[in-house]
């Protein structure tokens, strides 16, 4: 019961994160200008929808309630959501 609690919490905010980068690819969010970097914009949209679609495969993972699928899925996000953080920052403002 507590995993699919678990799972449940990490398929809103996969889905969560995912939505909140692809809708802010056209305006500037945190320290991030994307609608001055075409190449952030795209970063932006390509990582959205990665993390949407590991939001969807979380929930069917939830409720296929398969241990060895749902270690994959979180490893999979695991490794998106760091990809996309170690991508993002080539774009940090220095200073």
């Amino acid at each position: 019961m507590a995993i699919t609690i678990l799972m449940i919490c990490y398929t809103l905010l996969a889905l969560g994160i995912g939505w909140y980068f692809y809708s802010h690819r056209k305006r500037a969010f945190l320290v991030f200008h994307p609608e001055k970097s075409p190449a952030l914009s795209n970063v932006l949209s390509i990582g959205g929808i990665l993390m949407m679609l590991v939001g969807v495969v979380a929930a069917i993972a939830t409720v296929m309630n398969n241990t060895i699928f749902i270690s994959a899925v979180l490893l999979v996000g695991v490794i998106v959501v760091i990809g996309l953080q170690l991508i993002l920052v080539r774009w940090l403002p220095k200073g």
